[in-house]
């Protein structure tokens, strides 16, 4: 996971946290699941090009929240978690 990609995972965990702290720990766990199970099957979800420099990501939905990630071998790097509502291209751009 690239450190922007653990910010937004902190950010996602610490606005939910204002509401309910144990959505925000549901959530965490919801996201941090989906993301392991990329390990078996890492080509599973859409590819998606975007942001200035033409990343092929992959787009793993998880609720509202998107997580984009790039496979390189037997690598899986997890670029960025963002809420489906954000302007992806922009924040893809950050990575």
């Amino acid at each position: 996971m690239l450190p922007i990609a653990a910010k937004d995972l902190e950010d996602i965990v610490n606005y939910l946290a204002q509401f309910y702290e144990s959505t925000a720990v549901q959530q965490y766990d919801r996201i941090v699941g989906k993301i392991q199970e990329l390990a078996e099957f890492p080509e599973m979800y859409e590819a998606y090009s975007g942001g200035q420099f033409h990343q092929f990501y992959r787009r793993m939905p998880v609720d509202k929240y998107l997580v984009f990630y790039v496979v390189r071998d037997d690598v899986i790097e997890i670029h960025r978690i963002l809420h489906g509502s954000r302007d992806i291209r922009r924040y893809l751009d950050q990575s």
